[in-house]
This record gives structure tokens, sequence and C-alpha cells, in this order.
């Protein structure tokens, strides 16, 4: 961030009105900002599309506002004024510091001040920083920060800049314990500060079939009846890792034919693990499905879950997995060990280490009612710790508390 651009939004910060008295049935007001396009299919954007749909209307309003363009790639241009609808406002940012940062924070600003909002929660780098360094205007604004990852992307630079930054809100939120711990060991985060807030799964919409709606639904996707199959639900990115999946499935696929790897999700990796395939002989056992709106139709499909990334928050696609009833195998990173109880309803492996992710993948493909169990209890432990409904109540009463400050 440069000097003149850094200057120009701090000497926004400022001067703040006399307060306003709000009534305290009145609803309370929250201004959402998220770097990406709620509509999009990654674990953070299906947490706000949970958190969203679950609010109550009637004690909570909420406007959403995304530093990007819509996930169509259609309307708002950085120039453009904000489009909002029902998915809410988009406005294109590049960098939260550059012409486009500048006239949205402007924005924000003249709207907190006019005493708009009762807390402002964003999510992502660009998001928090204007967060950080919106005034608390006339109804004293509370500031939350919900870190939805481990910040691995962030460059040195911008880790030192959060260092100073994360002061200035009242609360840092995380999914997971890890990642509250992370934050404090590496960006300095005060524990006083810190609230874990565990993701929710829609257990209506991720559960178990029946057998024969399974049958059915596979033989659509050309499954053979007896097959175990293995699925991924993941972008196609490096620090996904999917190419110790390929490299672990390779070396069991020849024990059994109709054994079969689904990964679905799209991204930059995808002609190179292709490739992969290609090279290790895995094309008919190995099918990329690429980016899906109906992930729900597809895990039940499975007979296994696995999860091989270097870094982990907590992984809304390993919840509802397990709230499929399938075991899962997960890389002991992040909120994953949080999540899943080793031997219990799946299999912990260390990162990068296909060998161990081999001898999990065979473990579950051999031994059937190990395998069963697993998925019994991976379902019985969404029901009672990972529900939807618990993580809304959890947010709800911190709006309410914050109100209250």
């Amino acid at each position: 961030m440069n000097t003149a651009s850094s200057s120009a939004i701090a000497s926004l910060a400022l001067a703040q009105p006399g307060s306003i008295v709000r009534d305290p049935a009145a609803p309370v007001r929250v201004l959402l900002l998220t770097d990406t396009p709620v509509a999009g299919s990654g674990g953070s954007e299906r947490f706000l599309r949970s958190l969203l749909a679950g609010l109550d209307r009637g004690r909570f309003r909420v406007d959403l506002v995304q530093l990007c363009a819509p996930a169509d790639g259609q309307h708002a241009s950085p120039r453009d004024a904000q489009r909002r609808g029902r998915e809410g406002e988009f406005w294109p940012v590049t960098a939260a510091y550059g012409p486009a940062g500048l006239r949205c924070y402007a924005a924000l600003r003249r709207r907190v001040q006019r005493g708009d909002y009762d807390i402002i929660q964003s999510q992502h780098e660009k998001s928090d920083l204007l967060c950080a360094l919106l005034p608390r205007g006339p109804t004293g604004v509370t500031r939350l920060s919900n870190r939805r990852d481990s910040g691995f992307q962030k460059s040195p630079a911008l880790r030192a800049a959060f260092r100073l930054i994360n002061a200035r809100f009242d609360w840092v939120l995380a999914p997971s314990r890890a990642l509250i711990d992370g934050l404090q060991h590496d960006e300095g985060v005060s524990p006083q500060r810190c609230r874990h807030l565990p993701n929710g799964v829609d257990s209506e919409r991720f559960a178990p079939w029946p057998a024969e709606r399974r049958h059915l639904a596979r033989l659509e996707l050309n499954l053979p009846a007896e097959a175990f199959v293995f699925g991924c639900v993941a972008r196609l990115v490096p620090v996904k890792r999917h190419r110790d999946m390929i490299e672990a499935f390779a070396k069991l696929a020849g024990e059994r034919a109709d054994t079969r790897l689904l990964l679905i999700g799209s991204g930059k990796c995808e002609a190179a693990l292709r490739e992969q395939v290609q090279q290790a002989g895995l094309g008919a056992q190995v099918q990329f499905l690429g980016e899906r709106r109906d992930v729900d139709q597809l895990l039940p499909l499975l007979d296994a879950f696995v999860l091989c990334s270097a870094t982990e928050g907590m992984s809304n696609a390993l919840l509802e997995a397990m709230a499929c009833g399938l075991p899962v195998i997960a890389t002991a990173v992040g909120g994953n060990p949080e999540t899943l109880q080793d031997h219990l309803n799946g299999l912990l492996v260390p990162a990068a280490e296909p060998l161990q992710l081999a001898a999990a993948m065979r473990r579950l493909l051999r031994d059937r009612p190990f395998a069963r169990d697993c998925g019994r209890r991976s379902l019985q432990r969404v029901e009672q710790h990972y529900s939807v409904s618990a993580m809304v109540a959890q947010y709800e009463a911190l709006y309410r508390d914050c109100r209250k400050r």
C-alpha cells in the first residue's frame, strides 16, 4: 500500500457526528462485506449463503456488499453505480487502496456516518481492510472480521499490515480453534478478541439416500453397481493437492478394476491433473465432473470422501460429506482434526504424504464394515455438533450482544 493511498483512506476515517439512540426493539443492522461473489461454489461462499438464509429477517437487516463482479461475469464495472438486488451489491475492487477501493470506501463511510449500521462484518483481505478503517459513526459500530482460512495467501507485507489493523476489530471470528491459534501466533491477535464459531451444514439438503435412489443415480454416471467410489469436492488449485490424491489412488486402483475416483470442482490445475491421470493409466477410473451446483446430488453416490489439502480453515465440503453419512479421509491440517475423529468417523493422514493417503484409502476399500461404521458416526457427529441452525443461532446471539455494547 503506497503512502498517498493509505493516507487518503485514513483521512476519511476521522471526525464522527453525535451519537444516535436506537430503539432496542428495532432490527440489528449489519453491513456484510466479502471479496467474493456469494453465489460462488467455494466453502466460504456456501457458509455465507447458509448464514444469510438462516438469519431471522424480523430481527436482523443485512446489506451485502461484494467487492467483485457478479458470479456470471456480467454487469457492474468499477466505474458503474453498484448493482443492487436480491443478491446484494457488487463493487468490483482490485485493490482496497486503489481508485475503485477508495470510491467504495467513501460510499460505505457515508452510510456509516449516517448511522445506517450497528455491525460491520468482513470476510477476506480487501473487505477486512475496508472494515478496519471505516469509522464507528454515531451508532458506535462494532467491527467483526470473519477469517475463513489460515491466510496462506497473504504476502509478508500484508501480514505485517494486518498485525497493525487487527486491534481495530472488536472481534476476530474463526470457524476452528486451529485458525484462532494461528491468528494469535502469526498476526498477534489478542486472545480476548477471538471468537470460535464453527460452521454448520444443511442436513436437510445434505443427507444419505435410500439404496434404490443411490443405485439409479450411480447408473446415470456410468458407475459400476459394485464399484467403491471415492470422491472429492474442492477447487482444482495447488493448495488442495489433488496430485497427491491421484498418486495415492493409482497405488490401489489396480486392486479392483471397478474402483472409481470422482473429482468435483474446477481450477487452474485441471489440465495438469488430467495429464497425470492419463500418464498413470487411470483414464477409465477417474472422472472430472467440473464445477457443480448439485453437490448434494453427488455426495450420496460416494462410498468415501477424501480431502488432502495442505491447509484448511474448517472445510464445508468435509461437513457436507459427513452429513451424507460418508466415511472421510482428510489431512491433519487446520480444522480437520476438530471435525474428523481419527478411526471413529474416518482417518486422518499427514499432508503431502501420498503413501499414507493410499494406505487410508485402502483401509476403507478393504474393510467395508469399518467404512460403514465411520459413515454412521460421521452423520451422528454432524447432527450433534454442526447443524446450520446451531451456527446461525451463535451468530444471532453475537450480533445481539454487539448492539448492547
